[in-house]
């Protein structure tokens, strides 16, 4: 009688493979529409870095230049539809974050 066990571990901030150190991936759990900008050196929302819109399930990759990022994002899918949220989050090793 053999018995087979599996483990499965899951990081309290999971990561997607070949990621620099400061980048981070967006995961939308809904269609979303994001914009995501630097932080400077005093922690002020800084360059825009990218904006559009990511596909439930769907994954964006950033780069930051701090390890840094502020976003913010709504779930109407209109291009004129005002963004909410100020979200500041460190960007480090591929780490996922997930929006909305």
């Amino acid at each position: 009688l053999t018995f087979i066990m599996s483990f499965s571990y899951h990081s309290l901030a999971p990561t997607l493979a070949n990621a620099g150190e400061n980048s981070c991936v967006l995961e939308a759990s809904v269609d979303v529409i994001v914009e995501v900008w630097d932080v400077d050196d005093q922690g002020n929302k800084g360059y825009r870095i990218w904006k559009g819109t990511i596909k439930q399930g769907q994954h964006k990759r950033i780069e930051s230049q701090q390890g840094q990022i502020r976003y913010a994002q709504t779930t109407v899918m209109d291009e004129n539809e005002p963004l909410s949220g100020d979200v500041d989050r460190s960007c480090h090793n591929g780490q996922i974050i997930g929006v909305p």
